[in-house]
């Protein structure tokens, strides 16, 4: 059986993490994936961790991927680009705005080749905003957004804890907003230019406090649900070998169960609403007795959404992620088998063959450019110019 986008070419201009994020998750849902990269090797192939000089940062986000390598400076490579629109049925970019115009590839100039082309670009603010040409990067916008502010050390100080949450969330809205346009596209025989921002992307996570403070004028009160450390039955707690128990037992159900498995029924009758923080106190040092593993063999099977505070490995390790066939192997010809985590889309177990890891891009841009009807003659012309790598062989 083929997954649902088998038919769709897409050619990905990106060169950051949230368009390289979405270009994998169309290719893990079956699209055809045609990467234009630089001549010289990007920021991504440089990045840790780093095995045998290959990034395995770059290898997670570009499995079944097709690389070509072109100077897009060149009107002769920007030709073969306007040669490839035809065929084409999706663009990725994320450039500062005004960049891909500047190239020859904006989609002012590409609709004319193709009025059924969906254009998704990818930036840090929006095409059209006062900010539009303002670089920034995921914390960046997290911290302008607010979402920075929701996590804090006991001094107050933001904890950058690594997430990735503009980056995540506007790869996941790029693709869906992509799935749509096709879907538009089916219905109207026309495309569009799809604007994406990072900014607002990360800005939508908060949309309940928004709400919150919008209609009423206050930020979000402590004893909110949403509020981020204040409620007894929604919080995390240090067991006696250091690690966390996450303790979510916020429904009355769950709370009653909770409180028979750590043997406190006198607390049954407290259940929580708001902040109680000597109620806390007391949770903290009932879980504090006891040590992780041993907090999971009590709530094993218990059914009061308390869970283990896994690290990546056991996370990896986790029975769900085996069950639901996340992790797949990518065939490198230096690595070897790489193991990567899937997008967790619906599609996998109805196609189950191995990633690839894309040709070297030399090899790839002369594949391609043959297809196009350039003969040997024109793809050495090509290569000894500087518009394309040199071909293999």
């Amino acid at each position: 059986m083929s997954l649902p986008l088998s038919k769709i070419r897409v050619l990905d201009f990106t060169h950051l993490l949230p368009g390289e994020l979405c270009s994998t998750i169309l290719g893990d849902l079956g699209a055809h994936i045609t990467r234009v990269e630089s001549l010289k090797p990007g920021l991504a192939q440089r990045l840790p961790p780093l095995v045998k000089g290959e990034s395995l940062y770059y290898w997670s986000l570009h499995r079944n991927k097709e690389r070509i390598a072109l100077d897009l400076k060149n009107e002769k490579g920007i030709e073969i680009i306007h040669k490839l629109i035809s065929q084409t049925d999706v663009i990725l970019e994320n450039f500062r705005p005004g960049v891909m115009s500047r190239l020859g590839v904006g989609y002012g100039k590409l609709r004319a080749y193709n009025k059924g082309l969906v254009y998704c670009s990818i930036s840090g603010y929006g095409q059209n905003s006062s900010f539009s040409h303002r670089p920034g990067h995921d914390l960046n916008f997290q911290a302008e957004s607010g979402v920075l502010n929701m996590i804090d050390l006991p001094d107050g100080k933001p904890l950058v804890t690594g997430l990735l949450v503009s980056d995540y969330m506007s790869a996941t809205y790029a693709a869906l907003s992509v799935v749509s346009a096709l879907y538009e596209k089916e219905r109207t025989g026309k495309g569009r230019h799809l604007d994406i921002s990072m900014f607002h992307c990360a800005l939508s996570t908060l949309n309940i406090a928004a709400t919150g403070l919008l209609y009423t004028g206050q930020c979000m009160p402590e004893d909110s649900p949403a509020y981020r450390d204040a409620l007894v039955s929604y919080n995390v707690y240090r067991c006696k070998d250091g690690r966390y128990l996450a303790v979510a037992s916020l429904e009355r159900p769950f709370w009653d169960i909770f409180c028979q498995r750590i043997e406190r029924p006198d607390l049954l009758g407290r259940y929580p609403v708001g902040p109680h923080p000597e109620l806390k106190e007391i949770l903290a040092d009932v879980i504090a007795k006891k040590t992780l593993l041993q907090w999971s063999e009590i709530f094993a099977d218990s059914n009061c959404c308390v869970s283990p505070v896994n690290n990546l490995s056991e996370a990896l390790d986790f029975l769900p992620t085996k069950e639901r066939n996340m992790i797949t192997h990518l065939s490198h010809p230096l690595l070897g088998k790489v193991p990567q985590l899937l997008s967790p889309i619906p599609f996998h177990a109805e196609v189950n063959s191995p990633a690839q890891a894309p040709a070297d891009p030399a090899e790839g841009t002369a594949a391609l450019l043959k297809h196009l009807g350039y003969s040997d003659v024109d793809i050495r012309q090509l290569s000894e110019e500087g518009i394309i790598p040199t071909p293999p062989g």
